[in-house]
């Protein structure tokens, strides 16, 4: 009978340790920005691939005029003339230069989670943030601001090209105009990039050390390190430098208050 109990009690404790560790995981800020980021970079990869391969995935008209019909995907990859030849040669490049974007973008959140955290009692500013990263090791500091240059690059790039991608492909695509289905398609695939792209543009457009999610929405910004990940952990306790001096001033006067009443008591 005591076996039986004591075999209760442990599993009720290996139960109760189990949930415990779930609950911890399901709170950990850690974690619930990593599984966001995962979910939407899955969104992002066919955002790319039909905002990018314009000619393959807008419709368009093949056939003679007693047999049109809807282009399959063979035929738009089937090139006519130099124009569609040069058309399709930029869509890929247009993607390639997405794919590169997305990888320094997914790889700059994952930093950024790992070694950064999103604190609110702390300054936001670009020195504040500068100073918060001298308390990382050199190495983690450096790899953070490699990212954000390259993210930054790239971004660029992909915004220029994929303006050039859609000015080219429009040209290649009204060539073989179906119905309002490619007018309809091309416009949509290409308002579901620029939405994107936007969003990109309000990211990187900030200064050095202000680094904003590009996954999690209302621009969070990462403006602290991460106590586990710092070489020695200090904390500051206040939002802007203006009221960290404040409260600095108010600690003072209240120590000169204390003395002052001690003072007095004495005589």
């Amino acid at each position: 009978m005591e076996n039986k109990e004591e075999n209760k009690i442990e599993e009720k404790k290996v139960q109760n340790s189990f949930l415990s560790m779930i609950q911890n995981k399901l709170n950990d800020q850690d974690f619930l920005q990593k599984n966001n980021s995962i979910i939407l970079f899955c969104l992002e990869l066919y955002r790319v691939l039909v905002s990018s391969l314009l000619i393959l995935f807008v419709p368009q008209a093949c056939g003679l005029e007693s047999n049109v019909h809807v282009c399959s995907y063979e035929e738009n990859m089937t090139p006519t003339s130099n124009l569609y030849t040069a058309g399709l040669v930029v869509n890929f490049i247009t993607m390639g230069s997405f794919f590169f974007m997305y990888l320094f973008e997914i790889n700059r959140e994952y930093k950024l989670i790992n070694y950064l955290e999103v604190n609110t009692s702390k300054p936001c500013d670009n020195e504040s943030v500068g100073k918060a990263l001298t308390t990382l090791p050199k190495h983690r500091a450096q790899n953070i601001l490699f990212l954000d240059k390259y993210y930054y690059r790239f971004a660029m790039l992909s915004i220029l090209l994929f303006v050039t991608n859609t000015i080219l492909s429009g040209f290649v695509v009204y060539d073989f105009y179906l119905d309002n289905q490619t007018t309809t398609t091309f416009v949509t695939n290409v308002l579901f990039m620029i939405t994107k792209l936007a969003d990109v543009y309000s990211t990187i457009n900030t200064p050095k050390n202000i680094f904003y999610s590009a996954y999690l929405k209302g621009k969070i910004q990462y403006n602290d390190v991460d106590p586990e990940k710092s070489e020695s952990f200090r904390t500051l306790d206040c939002v802007t430098k203006e009221e960290i001096k404040e409260e600095e001033v108010k600690e003072e006067m209240i120590n000169v208050e204390l003395v002052e009443v001690k003072e007095d008591e004495n005589v």
